[in-house]
């Protein structure tokens, strides 16, 4: 991520050096920075929370090609709403097209979110039926209140507890790209003849845990994540899909080798962790003979919903404890129905389509009311000297990215930049890199009078958010998990902070709850060593920085 500002590199933060107890005040662009001493040194230094404008952007490098004409589809089926333009129309890269009715795709979104609720109320569910077979089980020998023996009984299951569900949705994630990895590797192989050509292994069943039922999963699972639809025939978007060819087969077969490597290694782990949670749960219920069950016959964790999943299932009682199977199974239906909301979302916004290269519309193939399929061509566009720039793109950063986010885009031997936009996210993942990333084009809607060449490379800059209001320096925020924390400077103490953030850019971050403006924050201890005291880059308006002693 990089942010840019406004108002230029005018100012830059500079070193700071105090003799003896003489402070040296350094004019920075309008920030000003300045430092004091006492006789025990110098202890932190510190920056004020101040109102700005903070923006988000990521920067990727890809592959300049020639569009000479695109054959533009939506990317799922729907009634057209509108179409926004016309047979001879000049239309530019990232310009929208039509729309689909988005009614159908918000309620899929409503359900999906509450199917989810429901899935995640379940395993709440099993986790309290376990907890509550736990606690009354009664004191254990020697213990001289029953209660605090059965609080700290039902306490030791969760860490156990949480090793089931962290277990069952990495089972769930590699099951996933195990089933990408197969799909791709039956296309890379079709049509091929010989020995291995067009066969490839399916992920196979997770070997059985010691004293304890095992969640199984196979190729065929009709739940857990589900495998991303594969790119609309006719896009432009660059497929990441390698050719028949004996060499593009043979590669595709040891990416399936590698996932199911991948998933074994998730199971056992699955396995250890059910093991260790059944063995603590059977100990924890036999002195009341409460059995741990609610498992099913037809429980399969990993990639598959159980006979038991039920939403009507109870719990406590002698039936109403679920089994650390049962829970597990739970898990995999809520992972499942956490990836369906991930992808009604993404239908929603493929409900409108975008232009990918600036030209002349040829031809329009649909009109409002009628009907659209996924993949069919709805307008044609013939290119005059478009280019696009094609991309892959991290999958941790895909959250951040959307279809028609403004780019920048610099290119070896042009003095100024183009803009562009991004005009389609690939569904389909390359699951042969590390990490594992997703085909992104960007159109370029500013175009050169010269100096574009095929197969070439440019930089691009894509703008990802940008907001303004309170913000600190990006290197002030700590993260654990999903929580962020500030370290704030008042009266001569520092305590943390818990904050919300919004829009997180390179150099600064925007905090939307738990900091007001004014307030300072710890950037650094300088009572410890440091790599460097330089801090290159530019300097904002309000960005003051303060090194002080310690009170």
């Amino acid at each position: 991520m990089t942010e840019r500002f406004p108002w230029g590199t005018r100012g830059r933060f500079r070193r700071i050096a105090v003799l003896g107890i003489t402070g040296l005040i350094v004019l920075a662009g309008a920030g000003t920075a300045y430092a004091t001493a006492s006789s025990s040194g110098l202890a932190y230094r510190l920056a004020t929370a101040t109102a700005a404008q903070v923006t988000a952007s990521l920067d990727v490098v890809g592959t300049l090609s020639p569009v000479q004409q695109a054959d533009v589809p939506f990317a799922v089926s729907g009634t057209v709403a509108s179409v926004m333009v016309k047979a001879g129309q000049r239309v530019i890269a990232g310009q929208k097209l039509g729309t689909l009715s988005k009614a159908p795709f918000k309620a899929g979104i409503a359900a999906a979110e509450s199917t989810l609720a429901q899935a995640n109320l379940q395993v709440g569910n099993d986790t309290a039926s376990q907890d509550q077979a736990a606690s009354a089980s009664g004191p254990g020998p020697g213990s001289k209140t029953g209660r605090g023996s059965s609080s700290g009984t039902a306490s030791s299951l969760r860490p156990l507890q949480q090793g089931v569900l962290r277990g069952q949705r990495r089972a769930d994630h590699a099951l996933a790209q195990a089933r990408i990895a197969l799909d791709q590797a039956s296309r890379a192989c079709a049509g091929l003849s010989g020995p291995g050509a067009g066969a490839t292994p399916s992920p196979s069943p997770s070997p059985t845990p010691p004293g304890g039922p095992t969640p199984t999963a196979t190729g065929t699972a009709q739940a857990g994540p589900p495998s991303p639809p594969a790119a609309p025939a006719g896009s432009t978007s660059p497929s990441p899909t390698p050719a028949s060819s004996p060499g593009g087969c043979a590669a595709a077969t040891r990416q399936v080798l590698a996932a199911e490597t991948a998933v074994l290694h998730a199971q056992q782990e699955l396995s250890r962790q059910l093991t260790a949670l059944s063995t603590a749960l059977a100990k924890a219920v036999a002195s009341d003979g409460t059995p741990a069950g609610r498992s099913g016959a037809g429980a399969t964790p990993a990639g598959g919903r159980g006979g038991g999943s039920s939403g009507s299932a109870t719990t406590g009682g002698a039936s109403g404890t679920a089994s650390a199977a049962q829970l597990a199974a739970d898990q995999a239906t809520a992972d499942a129905d956490a990836a369906q909301v991930t992808v009604a979302k993404q239908d929603l916004v493929n409900a409108t389509v975008l232009s990918p290269i600036g030209g002349t519309v040829v031809a329009v193939d649909v009109s409002p009311g009628a009907a659209a399929s996924a993949g069919t061509t709805a307008f044609e566009i013939a290119g005059l000297g478009s280019y696009q720039v094609a991309t892959d793109v991290p999958v941790s950063d895909l959250p951040a990215l959307k279809v028609g986010q403004q780019a920048s885009v610099h290119v070896d031997g042009l003095d100024q930049p183009l803009t562009g936009s991004v005009v389609s996210i690939g569904l389909t993942p390359d699951t042969g890199s590390s990490p594992v990333t997703y085909p992104v084009t960007i159109g370029i809607t500013g175009q050169a009078a010269g100096g574009l060449h095929a197969n070439g490379f440019a930089d691009v800059t894509i703008t990802t958010g940008r907001a303004r209001g309170v913000s600190v320096p990006t290197s002030a925020v700590h993260y654990s998990g999903h929580s962020a924390t500030v370290t704030v400077y008042s009266g001569g103490r520092t305590h943390p902070v818990k904050v919300r953030v919004g829009t997180k850019g390179l150099v600064r971050t925007r905090i939307t709850a738990g900091l007001k403006a004014g307030q300072h924050v710890v950037l650094a201890d300088l009572r410890k060593p440091l790599p460097t005291n330089n801090l290159p880059g530019p300097v904002g308006p309000g960005i003051g920085v303060r090194v002080i002693g310690p009170p």
